[in-house]
C-alpha cells in the first residue's frame, strides 16, 4: 500500500514531464492502452473473467468518458501549472469533496465535526490558492483552473464508478481504462504522433506513469482494502501528496511554499476528521 501511494504521488512528475511531448489528448491514450494491456496480466495472474452484464459495462463506459475529462485536467493542469501544487491541492480537495457529495446525495444532515472538517478543507484550499494576495490573474491562471476541476471531477468519478458490481473491482478498472483509451482515441480521429522515435526520458515516465502509477498501484490498493477494509487502506491517501512534494522537489526541483505545505496540512487533517466522523456515525448504527 505504502508503495501504492508513493506511486501515484509521482505520476503528477511523470505527467509533467510527459506534457514536453505530446498533448493532453495523445498523453491519455497512451497512458491507459499501455495500463490496459498491463491490466491483462493481473487479471491473467488472478484467474478473472472477462465477462460482465451490459448494464456493468455502461457503468464502466460512463465511468471512462469522466475518467478521460478527470485526465485531461490532469495533464493540462501539470503542463501549465506546478506539479507540487496540483499533487497536494488535488489529492487533499477530492476526498473532501467527494464525501460532501455522497452526503448532499444521501440527504445526511451534516455533524459538528463534519462542519469542522468542511471549515478545515477551505481553509487549506484558501492557503494553497493565497486567496488573500486578491491577485485574480495568479488565483484564475490556467493550471489552478485545471487542477480545480480535476479536483471535482474525481469525485463524480467515484460516485458513478461506486455503482458497479462486477465480480472484481480489477475487472472494472480493466473496462474503465480500456473504454477510455478508445474513446480518447476517438477524439484524436486516431492521429496519433509517432511515439516510437522519442528518448528513454520519455518512455521511462510513460511506463512509469501507466504500468507502475496506475496498473500496479490500482491493483495494490483494491488488494489492500480487500485485505485491509476501506478505512485502513484509505487512511494511506494521506502519503500521496507528501510524495507528490518530495518527487516534484527531487526531479523537478519545484519549491516548497510555506502557504502550500499549510494548505497542505489543513487538507489532510480535513480528510482525517472527515474519515473519523464517518467511522463515528457508522459505530453509532450499529
Amino acid at each position: 500500500m505504502t508503495l501504492a501511494m508513493v506511486a501515484w504521488g509521482e505520476t503528477w512528475v511523470s505527467a509533467k514531464i510527459l506534457g514536453e511531448y505530446l498533448s493532453a489528448n495523445e498523453l491519455i491514450f497512451w497512458r491507459f492502452f499501455f495500463t490496459t494491456l498491463g491490466m491483462l496480466f493481473v487479471l491473467a495472474f488472478f484467474k478473472i473473467g472477462f465477462r460482465e452484464s451490459l448494464k456493468e459495462l455502461l457503468i464502466a463506459l460512463v465511468s471512462a468518458i469522466i475518467l478521460a475529462f478527470y485526465n485531461n485536467f490532469f495533464f493540462l493542469g501539470t503542463k501549465y501549472g506546478l506539479a507540487s501544487f496540483g499533487g497536494i491541492f488535488v489529492t487533499t480537495l477530492n476526498p473532501i469533496i467527494t464525501y460532501f457529495l455522497v452526503a448532499i446525495l444521501s440527504k445526511n444532515s451534516f455533524s459538528k465535526l463534519e462542519y469542522l472538517g468542511l471549515f478545515m478543507g477551505i481553509l487549506g484550499a484558501v492557503f494553497m490558492l493565497r486567496l488573500w494576495d486578491f491577485d485574480l490573474g495568479k488565483i484564475f491562471s490556467p493550471g489552478n483552473i485545471y487542477f480545480l476541476l480535476a479536483a471535482v471531477t474525481w469525485p463524480i468519478l467515484t460516485i458513478v464508478s461506486s455503482k458497479q458490481k462486477m465480480k472484481s473491482a480489477i475487472i472494472f478498472s480493466f473496462y474503465m481504462f480500456g473504454f477510455t483509451s478508445l474513446i480518447d482515441l476517438f477524439f484524436l480521429k486516431f492521429e496519433l504522433t509517432n511515439i516510437f522515435i522519442f528518448d528513454t526520458k520519455f518512455w521511462f515516465n510513460l511506463l512509469l506513469l501507466s504500468l507502475w502509477g496506475t496498473t500496479f498501484a490500482t491493483t495494490i490498493y483494491f488488494i489492500g482494502v480487500l485485505k485491509l477494509g476501506s478505512n485502513v487502506a484509505s487512511s494511506f491517501f494521506f502519503m500521496v501528496p507528501l510524495s507528490a512534494l518530495v518527487f516534484s522537489m527531487l526531479f523537478l526541483h519545484e519549491k516548497a511554499t510555506l502557504n502550500l505545505i499549510i494548505g497542505g496540512v489543513l487538507g489532510l487533517i480535513a480528510v482525517y476528521i472527515l474519515n473519523y466522523a464517518k467511522i463515528k456515525k457508522l459505530r453509532a448504527k450499529g
